[in-house]
């Protein structure tokens, strides 16, 4: 706004994730046309006061990172998980019982189930190719809600995903409000 700008485009946000490396930094190799890329999570803005002591130790690493040459993507990537997974573990009964992400699950659902289905068995047969997860080698709509049941043991390692997609969603939603407010078009 302070420099007249009417239009900011973006490159593509959505998440790459299918082999936890440097490959996956790629923009256009999006595993999901929604889904947007951990990677842009603020671990600060979800952590709020509340929670801020849950990410101190992460925060020195950041600080690490961000004074290096270049973007050791691995690096970043293993620090926002793991702090994300800190912040999930602290605060998901709160945030899943809140109307807000219950609204944003429903209204999502038809895309961010199967986001975190794949993200979890990619993750749990260490492959994206979908032809080496056995039972779950072809899409079965019973099959998935199985595996993402609230009562399914994985539940946490499933629901995780829904958590950061709403965290991500609500940070763009504030991004695009901030700039709309100001007479920018995202």
């Amino acid at each position: 706004a302070k420099v007249s700008l009417r239009m900011i485009q973006l490159l593509p946000v959505n998440d790459t994730t299918s082999t936890h490396t440097k490959a996956d930094s790629y923009p256009y190799a999006a595993i999901s046309a929604f889904a947007l890329h951990p990677i842009y999570a603020s671990i600060e803005t979800i952590a709020g006061k509340k929670h801020a002591k849950r990410i101190k130790s992460y925060l020195s690493r950041k600080d690490e990172l961000n004074a290096s040459v270049g973007v050791d993507y691995e690096a970043v990537m293993e620090l926002k998980w793991d702090a994300l997974t800190a912040l999930y573990q602290s605060m998901k009964d709160e945030v899943f019982q809140e109307a807000e992400y219950g609204n944003f699950f429903l209204e999502n659902k038809s895309w961010l189930v199967p986001y975190a289905a794949y993200s979890y068995l990619r993750d749990k047969f260490g492959s994206p190719d979908s032809s080496t997860w056995g039972k779950y080698a072809n899409y079965d709509e019973t099959l998935i809600q199985e595996l993402c049941s609230p009562l399914a043991k994985q539940y946490d390692r499933i629901a995780i995903h829904f958590f950061i997609q709403y965290q991500l969603h609500l940070q763009l939603k504030d991004a695009h409000d901030y700039a709309n407010a100001n007479g920018i078009i995202l």
